[in-house]
């Protein structure tokens, strides 16, 4: 018998990896955990709050520096796919609790960097100062943006206006420090002393979430960042998107001032934007296929009955589930886009690996190696991090999907409410130029966008209307407005 971490591995008649259970049971197992997260009886806050990981054999925090900027941020992404896919509300107060209390922890308003978050803190304190790589009042400027985005992104869910004065506020901030890049300086650096605005380390490539802050922001309307915006793209496109020196983005790493660090995260992030936006890049296929094949070569690991694990960078080269997710899902997604049948199976076998580092019980181990990795789950590679790649695939290839059960795999627009019943199916989304993709156990026979009936039509245009797919019971709605409501059969 073969085993991955618990579980003994499932092989189909070609001897290529099959996930242990369903995706969707994956997701349900972490999602659960987070849900009912042991609590410190020392301070009375849950784990995730004050810890970026902990040990399963027996259950117990880790003593590690926590990472609460890039973790919350990561919970709202993972918050804004899973709510609309569950229709479970409950995860709504957890992010809420997370991003309040990053904020009560920020900065003070007379340092050199004023009114932003700590990308590290002291463990099982719940308070957010700085810690190892960044050193106490320190922190990271792409972590302030990924906080900042994700605050935006907390705002259209709730209509809080706090969070989106939040978002702005960090959005400012960068602004005010951006400075001119070169091959060795980021539009930011990685690393800055808060107090006094000194430099603790120069590069980093993970500039796409200020890319993607500055991006919302126009299309909100608020403030005027698209000089800002252009010229961080055009800083990525002239660099690490040619030399591919993409570094820069875990906040525990050590000191790295020759650069010689790679890791996959800043590189597959902004191949996932790319896809995102192939309307602005006529060479998409080009740019994103070579960020995919670039993790692939350097941080690929041996196939495993043809899967791919993807060690997490150089510096820490072990293979872990949730960037093997990652991996998986950039290729489900450009497998979605171009019809490439070989990153397809490429993602199914990538993500059927990373499915074996959930357990029944809803701890998510980090990867595979022994003595540590096997043991150890991270709030971040574990869930936050991990649970939206499979929701991801699963809107690439619907049929990974549950069958007898209804969901959103895919919104384009953030969706505020929904509830689900039997045949039939209303939601609101914070904008009405939105497109959603479901999954569903029954025929539409109507769907009412604003009160209005829409039509089906063969393949989606610029018009409202809905298509179909009765052998994968696949439906994609571009409503034109905010409100709908499905029925079905």
């Amino acid at each position: 018998m073969i085993f991955i971490n618990s579980h003994e591995i499932v092989l189909d008649k070609q001897e290529r990896l099959e996930a242990w259970t369903s995706y969707d049971r994956v997701i349900r197992l972490a999602m659960n955990f987070i849900k009912n997260c042991p609590v410190d009886p020392a301070n009375g806050l849950p784990w995730y709050l004050q810890y970026s990981c902990f040990w399963t054999d027996p259950l117990r925090p880790t003593i590690w520096p926590d990472n609460p900027a890039g973790k919350f941020a990561w919970a709202v992404t993972t918050l804004n796919k899973y709510y609309p896919y569950s229709g479970d509300a409950s995860h709504i107060q957890i992010v809420r609790a997370m991003l309040d209390r990053m904020w009560d922890y920020r900065t003070p308003s007379h340092y050199a960097w004023p009114d932003v978050p700590y990308a590290s803190a002291h463990p099982g304190t719940g308070n957010y100062f700085g810690a190892r790589a960044d050193g106490e009042y320190g922190t990271e400027p792409d972590k302030i943006a990924q906080v900042a985005k994700a605050s935006i992104d907390f705002y259209e869910l709730t209509g809080e206006r706090k969070y989106l004065e939040i978002g702005s506020r960090c959005a400012e901030v960068l602004a005010q420090k951006i400075r001119p890049g070169d091959e060795s300086h980021s539009p930011w650096p990685f690393r800055i002393s808060v107090r006094d605005g000194d430099l603790i380390e120069e590069y980093t490539s993970h500039c796409i979430p200020a890319v993607q802050l500055f991006d919302q922001l126009n299309r909100l309307g608020v403030g005027n960042y698209r000089g800002i915006r252009d010229q961080v793209w055009e800083w990525i496109e002239r660099y690490p998107l040619k030399n591919n020196i993409w570094k820069g983005h875990f906040e525990d790493i050590r000191l790295d001032p020759g650069n010689e660090n790679r890791d996959q995260v800043s590189a597959l992030e902004t191949a996932r934007y790319i896809l995102q936006n192939t309307d602005r890049f006529p060479d998409w296929k080009k740019q994103v296929k070579g960020l995919i094949d670039w993790v692939k070569d350097l941080l690929g690991g041996r196939p495993f009955y043809t899967a791919i694990p993807i060690h997490e960078q150089k510096f820490c080269f072990f293979p872990m589930g949730s960037h093997t997710a990652r991996f998986a899902c950039l290729s489900a997604l450009y497998a979605e886009k171009t019809g490439d049948l070989d990153y397809r199976e490429q993602a199914i076998r990538s993500y059927n690996w990373a499915s074996y580092m959930a357990s029944d019980d809803g701890t998510v181990t980090v990867g595979v190696d022994r003595p540590d990795y096997y043991n150890q789950c991270w709030f971040t590679d574990g869930y936050f991090d991990f649970v939206p790649h499979f929701i991801d695939g699963m809107a690439s290839f619907p049929e990974m999907a549950p069958g007898d059960s209804d969901h959103i795999l895919r919104s384009s627009a953030i969706v505020q409410d929904i509830s689900y019943e039997p045949y039939q199916i209303s939601y609101r989304t914070a904008g009405s130029d939105g497109i959603q993709k479901f999954r569903l156990t029954f025929q539409p026979i109507q769907i009412l966008a604003g009160g209005k009936q829409l039509a089906q039509q063969k393949t989606l245009g610029t018009e409202p209307g809905w298509v179909f797919d009765p052998t994968l019971n696949a439906l994609v709605i571009q409503p034109g407005s905010r409100e709908v409501l499905l029925k079905g059969r």
